[in-house]
């Protein structure tokens, strides 16, 4: 691993992340097939270089995550100086060493002439390239123009249009026909060419046994022999129709590959565009939504469209599917870009498998009955009967597939949710716990899979051994019926039915690749069909108003039928809010609307919300703000204005281009300039005077490379109130006459509102038409006019004034806000925290630690450890002798057929044949017991293994998670614990399989005709010299590839999250044609691993057929002294040699991939850092009595190398005592938390808690007597029991009795309910009304100790979840609580509630509380101000808030906190004691 002696000593000290991301093909070997895959942070994010500044230009648009950091690999990486050639032992590294190129080159393909496309020699440069040094990106070909995605979309989306408006039946597939036709017939012509020459050269084959026997014959009786003449016409025209077969072979999969890639990559960019056009409702589902009188225009096209979908899918038999509400979510899209077009790539590679393997069985049919006449009937009576049975094996298998599918999906999703948590994990030193569940998971689903891959061994070894059984039967039935067995005949014979191996294997295969690929087809095919949306805006540039708005109504979408939503990835929280929530900005985020299957029918009757009869006008330069209380409308209007909902009537009449900034900002994984820029050219001044009216200067003085810092794909790198900031300066940036801009001011500070709204609003875009959405009273007086929405109309559009003076009702309103401002006012700082806290990290160069990588190829330590796992080092050789062991009975059984035709031991023919079937059965038993071994043990090492990863990550620091991205470590526990439960022991058997068959072949050879050892040692080493010479360039370009349609995907993704605001700013066509390069790029790598295997078959082949060549003409020269059983015996095993040598080496590079998994495990399992150990000395169980804390001059660091956090902190903390802990935003306030739960080790100084130095203890220990109470309550998928008490050490009624203290259920049946949402969730209906008066009808709507909590607690709002956070720190019952804002996202009346119960419940603890709200704070004993690391003040409320100028004083002014509210807050206090 990092330290493995063939690791390139680093260079440079800066972070190397692209050699990082040039290793990490194995990430993202395959296409990816679960969801996780999807959420990979883009590689090398987060660290750009310098001349980057160049290229900006060049890629305005991109995502450059990827690329850019992919182009700076070739300053990073130095070429040695090649070596003279005579210090050079190999001859293939002579020669100079290529520079790297300036820029890419054309594919050499596309002029390449007969010859060189047909061996594949124009790949020769770039193998060379490859094999002398490391390639780079610079190195690989452009892809083909001939095979570029642009004219191949073109061609496909003008022959689907044409034949849509045909009315055709499948449009997509003969779309796809037309377009691939000269190609893919070509390759079907190959493929048929090929079948009929594999069939003829076991044949012929017989004539030159015969011609070997007569010679023997002849010799033995003194007959004159035959000319030898004969013989080598015979061996050369075997060894030419071989020659034949293989090119044909390879050109028809290189063919099939090849419109597999291509047809994936139109598909792809015909999925974008169209997911860039298709209507909300479409999207949500409801084609025809019935409460929806649609636009009369849009109807009649529907019509049309409807008409011609309702007439093919009756066809189907199948209901109409878009009105079903599955709707195409971007769960479902991202599916069929990812899944469904790689289905579709798959399929076409060996789709002519389908037809011509049916053809060559017959023809092999046709020669058996030749040779043995009807006797070959009986063997193939046993085939027929045979291949049904097992194709109805494999359909179970699939069902089993499914079955464990469920099972592994469960453990990912647990442990997602674990490491999504794990700080919280940490907090209660709840790891066992939790390494418990996952441990019993993991039991059910390996023993499943042991079982899946028993059976699916047995059905291998059965479809192996059937050709042979199948040919005894044909033998022994040949020999019952009175025929000699000749050795000609019997030997072609038996070639061919070692030929039938081939396509019997292949075509059950196929058949379900097909099919899957068919259902993908009609599945992408419904998407293209779906209803798009036309901008219903009328756009007249030359109108007087900006806006005019007659009578319009709008509408949005009904809410998708959750299940899709909730199963397939890429829906989470970055997907945009659902359609029928999303008007009601505020309070419905605090809930999203419950998940999974079972989702209420309360949420699918509610009606999507509308914007009615809408009338007004905006001039060009007025600034009109829109208001309303939460759920009015005010989103609503505006996404109606930047074309997102659907119009059912009027019109609407736009003066001019928008620019649009929602409310969730989008942010591209791009530099923040290229975000702000948005497709438009530089202007550096216009961009400087936008960055200082957004204020972004100081930001970006923070950040590592400033403007040119890469930020983190949906912006994970920079905090809430940057990301809104950006937005804010991309719509004006965008110099658009119209601005639609949806709050906002809400994500950032207050003074910084002020001044985005002074200097860009009022500033920059005071000569465009502005529309904002607000909640901000105070810009209301500033605004030339005022909306007002209510309920989806307009109450009123009026000036500021004119309002206040005629309508009471706004007067009111403002007084209510008035409140809920000062509320907002004591939060304010809550938005400061986000932005704080990446900060804190960013300092350093990159936040993100680089993938520790696998160089080269995988070390033998690997291996070693696999076996070890795998229960004991003597698996391995037990593995090995049941291999020799069947391998041997396999070449016997052939022996004993070659000894039975010469009659060697002059046995009867029931002996003969009685041994002959013995063999047989042996074989098949021996075949499945070493495939089962196999399994067993690979499964169980994959078992013991992530048991041990999974233990070390959970025991890892804090500083681990804090440097690695999530998407990183999930990869590992899915995708290559799935490739070592799944793939790897098949590639090891198959491997050993062709392997031992190799082997044994030549052993039989050699043993009989020892020349052969002669020619078999050259072909040997231009075999290794191939295999390395191919591996050393095949190996960088997979990596290439892996990264670049890692690329692909992170722009899909990205695309689809913000097609609002694409469509908003009308860049659909830019971002389709950005999208295109990427493809063009992924494909430029991706064509060339499969020109890349070719080349190397056709070597290999050439190998092969060599082999071929040697034994026929040792047969010939031979064949006085040979006997001509074991020359046809010989000649029957080296054709189905040729065909096992490429198969070997595809394995190996199969095994040495999954060996890749394995050695990531391990260093997971091995090599990472680890905490302090959770047991040490024992304390005593009654620890901590008093629940005293002295802190002694503390100091602590998050990792070796950042600033101090905590600077020489002393406080003494009495036992009992409550403090409150303020101070703004980075002053070190949660850090003290760190340090008491040891989540973070000190520097210096000591932390005691009743007379215990905590350094001393074991974590588990010190964790366990602590209690917390989070800022972000975390509840984890389970019961309300599991969440409250995982281990299960308390009784019901401990747990009972903390649920209603906590307030979260009540002595009677009614529930006064925390305003923030109507949960509904599934299982014990528990349904908590908005109102009590509801609340107190319905008798079912109690939390039980077995309700059931969903993924993260979605099903219950934020408040509940907070309230379950501290009724678990009262199962606790801890002597010291720390509680840290633990009330930042609840309303004031629950707040209030969470207050009493702490006062009552935590009763003569030790309390440490971090606020925010002031209010929450004023009667505690004594207030602890922090500011930068040290404690600025420390006393009681009272004493703190007499100091003049002091910070608590300032911080109660500016809360609108007076002495007299901290005297009330400590009577209250003081009361509640006596009482």
């Amino acid at each position: 691993m990092a330290d493995s002696p063939n690791e390139k000593p680093k260079e440079l000290s800066l972070p190397n992340p692209v050699a990082d991301q040039r290793h990490r093909e194995d990430e993202i070997e395959e296409a990816p097939r679960n969801d996780d895959e999807l959420e990979k942070p883009a590689i090398g994010s987060s660290f750009v270089e310098v001349n980057d500044e160049k290229r900006a230009g060049l890629n305005r648009m991109g995502t450059n995550a990827t690329n850019t950091s992919v182009t700076t690999a070739a300053t990073i990486h130095p070429h040695s100086e090649p070596k003279p050639w005579y210090k050079q032992p190999n001859p293939l590294r002579w020669g100079k060493i290529e520079p790297i190129p300036e820029a890419r080159r054309p594919s050499p393909e596309h002029n390449a002439s007969f010859f060189n496309s047909l061996f594949f020699s124009w790949m020769g440069p770039l193998m060379s390239t490859g094999y002398k040094r490391q390639l780079e990106l610079n190195d690989l070909y452009e892809v083909n123009p001939d095979r570029s995605v642009d004219p191949l979309t073109e061609r496909m989306r003008e022959s689907y249009k044409r034949r849509v408006e045909k009315g055709e039946k499948y449009p997509l597939l003969w779309a796809l026909h037309e377009t691939f036709f000269w190609e893919f017939w070509i390759g079907g012509m190959c493929q048929l060419a090929a079948s009929v020459l594999q069939v003829m050269s076991p044949f012929t084959l017989r004539y030159l046994i015969q011609f070997a026997t007569d010679a023997w014959v002849a010799n033995h009786s003194g007959a004159p022999p035959p000319g030898i003449g004969a013989g080598l016409g015979l061996v050369f025209g075997v060894t030419a129709m071989q020659i034949l077969q293989s090119l044909c072979i390879n050109h028809f999969i290189y063919r099939g590959m090849l419109i597999g890639g291509m047809a994936r990559a139109s598909l792809i960019s015909l999925i974008y565009e169209k997911s860039m056009l298709i209507s909300g409702r479409a999207k949500a589902g409801g084609a025809d939504a019935p409460d929806v009188p649609a636009a009369k225009a849009a109807a009649e096209k529907d019509a049309k469209k409807e008409k011609k979908k309702n007439k093919k899918k009756g066809k189907k038999g199948q209901a109409d599917v878009d009105g079903d509400g599955a709707g195409w979510g971007n769960g479902r899209i991202i599916n069929l870009m990812s899944v469904d077009t790689y289905r579709i790539d798959q399929a076409s590679g060996l789709f002519h498998i389908i037809w011509t393997a049916p053809i060559s069985i017959i023809i092999t049919l046709v020669m058996l009955l030749v040779n043995l006449t009807y006797s070959a009937l009986a063997g193939f009576a046993l085939l027929v009967i045979g291949i049904p049975v097992l194709t109805r094996a494999i359909k179970s298998l699939f069902i089993r597939r499914k079955a464990i599918n469920k099972i592994t999906d469960q453990r990912v999703g647990l442990t997602q949710e674990i490491l999504q948590s794990v700080r919280f994990v940490k907090f209660f030193g709840w790891e066992s716990s939790f390494l418990q569940r996952l441990q019993e998971f993991r039991n059910r689903e390996v023993s499943a899979i042991q079982v899946l891959l028993a059976l699916r061994n047995a059905i291998m070894a059965i479809s192996i051994s059937l050709p042979i059984f199948a040919s005894m039967l044909a033998f022994i039935t040949y020999s019952l019926t009175d025929h000699g067995l000749a050795p000609a005949k019997v030997f072609s014979s038996l070639a061919l039915f070692n030929g039938l191996r081939m396509p019997l294997n292949m075509l059950p295969l196929v058949i379900g690749q097909v099919t899957d690929a068919w259902s993908s087809i009609s599945r992408i095919q419904d998407f293209l069909l779906a209803e798009e949306r036309d901008d219903e805006a009328i756009i007249k540039p030359d109108a007087p108003n900006a806006i005019e708005v007659h009578d319009a109504s709008f509408t949005w979408e009904r809410t998708p039928t959750q299940e899709n939503e909730s199963t397939v990835g890429g829906s989470g929280p970055k997907s945009k809010p659902k359609k029928g929530t999303k008007a009601k900005p505020k309070d419905i985020e605090a809930a999203t609307p419950p998940s999974g299957d079972d989702s209420s029918t309360l949420v699918e009757e509610r009606e999507p919300f509308k914007l009615q009869d809408l009338n007004f006008t905006i001039g060009r330069n007025e600034l009109v703000a829109v208001i309303g209380t939460v759920g009015s409308g005010k989103t609503s209007l505006l996404s109606a204005l930047a074309g997102d909902m659907r119009k059912t009537n009027g019109e609407v009449i736009l003066g001019a281009h928008r620019a649009f900034c929602p409310q969730y900002a989008w942010i591209q994984n791009a530099t923040l300039r290229d975000n702000i820029l948005f497709g438009k050219e530089m202007d550096d001044e216009w961009y400087r005077d936008v960055i200082k009216a957004c204020a972004l200067q100081p930001d970006l003085d923070m950040l590592p490379n400033n403007d040119m810092t890469e930020i983190g794909e949906r912006g994970i790198t920079i905090s809430g109130g940057q990301k809104q900031r950006l937005n804010i300066a991309r719509a004006i940036y965008f110099d658009a006459d119209i601005v639609l801009m949806d709050d906002p001011l809400s994500a950032v500070d207050a003074h910084v509102g002020r001044h985005i709204f002074d200097n860009a609003i009022l500033g920059l875009l005071k000569d465009k038409a502005r529309i904002l959405a607000t909640h901000q009273l105070w810009v209301l007086n500033r605004c030339d006019r005022i909306i007002w929405m209510d309920g989806g109309r307009i109450q009123a559009v009026d000036t500021f004034d004119n309002l206040m003076r005629d309508c009471e009702e706004f007067r009111q309103m403002l007084e209510s806000t008035a409140q809920e401002e000062k509320k907002e006012a004591d939060e304010a700082p809550v938005v400061a925290a986000e932005e704080e806290a990446p900060k804190k990290k960013k300092k350093g160069k990159s936040l993100m630690q680089a993938e520790e990588r696998a160089v080269a190829s995988v070390p033998w330590s690997v291996y070693t450890s696999y076996v070890k796992a795998s229960g004991s080092f003597l698996n391995a050789p037990i593995v090995l002798v049941l291999l020799v062991i069947a391998q041997g009975s396999n070449i016997m059984t052939s022996l004993w057929l070659s000894w039975w035709t010469s009659d060697k031991f002059g046995l009867s023919l029931g002996q003969y044949i009685g041994v002959y079937a013995g063999l047989g059965a042996a074989q098949a038993l021996l075949m499945f017991s070493f495939m089962v071994s196999l399994s067993i043990f690979g499964t169980t090492a994959s078992k013991n293994m992530l048991g041990q990863a999974t233990f070390r990550v959970l025991r890892a620091p804090m500083s681990f998670f804090d440097t690695t991205p999530l998407g990183r470590i999930t990869n590992r526990f899915s995708r290559d614990v799935d490739v070592m439960d799944n793939n790897l022991t098949d590639a090891m058997r198959m491997y050993f399989f062709s392997i031992g068959g190799i082997i044994s072949t030549f052993a039989l050879i050699i043993a009989y005709f020892y020349y052969f050892a002669i020619a078999l040692v050259p072909l040997f080493i231009l075999f290794l010299l191939a295999t390395g010479y191919y591996r050393s360039s095949a190996r960088e370009v997979k990596r290439f590839e892996a990264v670049l349609r890692s690329s692909v995907f992170a722009k899909f993704n990205e695309g689809l999250s913000g097609v609002a605001s694409i469509r908003a700013y009308g860049l659909q066509n830019r971002f389709v044609v950005d999208m295109r390069k990427a493809i063009d790029n992924m494909d430029s790598a991706y064509f060339l691993t499969y020109s890349n295997q070719r080349w190397l078959s056709t070597r290999l082949d050439m190998i092969g057929n060599a082999l071929v060549f040697t034994t026929g003409i040792l047969v010939v020269t031979s064949r006085f002294s040979v006997n001509p059983s074991i020359a046809g015996l010989v000649l029957s095993y080296i054709l189905a040699i040729v065909q096992m040598i490429q198969f070997t080496v595809r394995q190996l590079a199969e095994v040495e991939n999954g060996m890749n998994a394995v050695e990531r495990l391990l260093y997971y399992g091995t090599q990472l850092e680890e905490e302090a150990p959770s047991k040490t000395i024992d304390v005593r169980p009654s620890w901590p009595e008093k629940g005293e804390i002295i802190f002694d001059n503390v100091e602590m660091r998050y990792r070796a190398g950042l600033p101090l956090v905590l600077q020489g902190l002393n406080v003494h903390i009495q036992g009992g005592e409550r403090i409150g802990i303020v101070g703004r935003t980075g002053a070190g306030k949660s850090s003290i938390m760190s340090t008491l739960f040891r989540l973070v080790e000190i520097s210096g100084g000591h932390i005691t808690i009743d007379g215990i130095d905590i350094s001393t203890i074991g974590l588990q220990d010190l964790r366990s007597r602590l209690a917390i109470i989070p800022q972000d309550p975390t509840l984890f998928r389970g019961t309300v029991r599991s969440n409250l008490d995982p281990f299960g050490e308390h009784t019901d009624l401990e747990l009972w009795s903390a649920l209603r203290q906590a307030d979260l259920v009540q002595d009677e049946a009614t529930i006064t309910t925390t305003t923030a949402a109507t949960p509904t969730t599934s299982g014990n209906a528990l349904v908590v009304a908005d109102t009590p008066a509801a609340a107190s009808g319905n008798s079912n709507n109690r939390i039980n100790l077995d309700s059931i909590v969903e993924e993260d607690g979605l099903n219950f709002s934020l408040g509940q979840r907070q309230l379950m956070a501290l009724a678990r720190a009262l199962v606790r019952g801890s002597q010291i609580i720390v509680c840290d804002e633990a009330t930042s996202s609840v309303d004031m009346e629950t707040d209030d509630k969470i207050q009493r119960t702490m006062a009552s419940a935590f009763r003569g603890k030790t309390l440490l509380c971090i606020a925010h709200r002031l209010r929450t704070i004023i009667n505690y004993d004594r207030i602890c101000v922090m500011d930068k690391g040290r404690i600025a003040e420390i006393g009681t409320p009272m004493q703190l808030f007499e100091m003049e100028g002091g910070i608590f004083r300032g911080m109660c002014e500016r809360s609108g906190i007076r002495l007299e509210d901290i005297r009330l807050a400590r009577e209250v206090v003081d009361n509640d004691r006596l009482a």
